[in-house]
């Protein structure tokens, strides 16, 4: 099945376009004609790599759409009606595809749920999983809700860990690249001159010839190392699955960022664990969709042991100790919620406290780079102008006596 992009008029004469798939123009053209379009022109979309993101659908297209069916539907409108109008009202070619796709499969006799399993991939398990127990307790209007706000809760965890991540690493290239570019231009021409005075050069200057010989023999090298680092760990992780849960364990525990991440983390799981809980799915099950959204195999290796061990009939709250899930303070807050039979609520709260800390701990580092990068720059400039400087003052000094 191939994907068109076309052009028609609606049921209203209004021009539309879209990508569809279908396996020829005759098919796009009755799958228009039975959503009341008529098909003017029709083009077969060639598949290549684009640098565009126009073909994909992000987290925000699908908290969008969640969020307009959910208030569509709770106004009243049937879900078949609501698939039909939000298809055309997206300006994405992937949301449309996605939406008319969708349409389709329900048209066909598929459950809502079921229609949303070919995309998986951007959906994910756990909306698929709630919206098909929506769909059998007759209370789809609200787990949508649950979802829409999750999914737009987790787009700013994942906002806020990009930026405790991103920024420093962008601070680190910066000064990286200053001083790569000092020890390839600007350092050469000055200790040309000062080799060329004679004299005893001091250990600042010995060690930036030192530094800048270095550099300009194994720049290449220096350039391309990083790369291999990245494509080897990232093969290793692919073909190793003890290596993988090795390295996320040893991320969260990089000083400051590792930190940062293993509360967003855990106040990720808390939270899918407490809207999957509320709508009725059995603890275990939740727990083991939940441990996906961690989005690492660690984590997710002690939440399935721990999972495990409530099969087993252990309470909760020792499951989650022994496993190593979540630190001792959100153990006590589960174990309150477990005993007082207000399980949902506690795990409510573990979310809010971890996201909580993650925040405060962002804002703290924050403040913190530009002042470390001042005083880094500062000592590389002080290092290069004792180095140079120096040898300088013992001439003039020489020449004096």
């Amino acid at each position: 099945m191939e994907n068109f992009q076309y052009t028609g008029i609606n049921k209203l004469g209004k021009r539309v376009s879209g990508v569809m798939p279908a396996n020829n123009e005759q098919e796009l053209e009755q799958k228009l004609r039975n959503n009341g379009v008529d098909l003017l022109t029709a083009k077969q979309k060639t598949k290549g790599f684009s640098f565009s993101s126009a073909n994909k659908i992000s987290r925000k297209d699908i908290i969008s759409v969640t969020f307009q069916i959910e208030q569509l539907m709770r106004a009243g409108v049937p879900l078949m009606e609501i698939l039909d109008d939000l298809k055309d009202s997206f300006e994405s070619d992937a949301v449309k595809q996605m939406l008319a796709s969708i349409y389709e499969s329900m048209e066909g006799g598929n459950t809502f749920s079921s229609s949303l399993k070919e995309y998986e991939k951007d959906f994910g398990e756990v909306y698929i999983s709630l919206v098909s127990v929506g769909e059998q307790t007759g209370n789809l209007e609200d787990i949508l809700l649950d979802l829409a706000n999750m999914l737009k809760w987790e787009d700013e965890l994942v906002s806020k860990a990009k930026k405790v991540m991103i920024y420093p690493a962008i601070v680190a290239i910066v000064v990286i690249s200053v001083v790569i570019l000092m020890m390839l231009f600007v350092v050469p021409e000055l200790l040309g001159f000062i080799t060329s005075m004679g004299g005893e050069l001091g250990f600042a200057t010995t060690s930036l010839i030192w530094t800048s010989d270095f550099i300009q023999t194994y720049i290449l090298e220096l350039i391309i190392t990083p790369f291999i680092f990245v494509f080897i760990l990232k093969w290793w992780r692919k073909q190793s699955p003890e290596f993988r849960v090795k390295s996320d364990e040893k991320a969260l525990k990089i000083p400051i960022i590792g930190e940062v991440l293993y509360k967003l983390k855990l106040a990720r799981v808390a939270n899918s664990l407490a809207v999957m809980y509320s709508s009725g799915v059995s603890f275990p099950e939740a727990l083991r969709m939940a441990s996906v959204t961690a989005g690492n195999k660690y984590l997710e290796g002690n939440i399935l042991r721990s999972v495990d061990m409530i099969e087993q009939g252990k309470p909760i709250f020792e499951s989650f100790e022994e496993a190593d899930v979540f630190p001792s303070m959100a153990v006590r807050m589960v174990k309150v919620g477990e005993l007082s039979g207000g399980m949902d609520i506690a795990l409510k709260n573990v979310s809010y406290f971890y996201d909580r800390e993650a925040k405060e701990l962002i804002e703290k580092i924050e403040p913190t780079i530009e002042p470390l990068l001042t005083v880094i720059m500062g000592f590389i400039v002080g290092w290069i102008m004792i180095a140079v400087l120096g040898p300088i003052y013992d001439t003039i000094a020489q020449v004096q006596l």
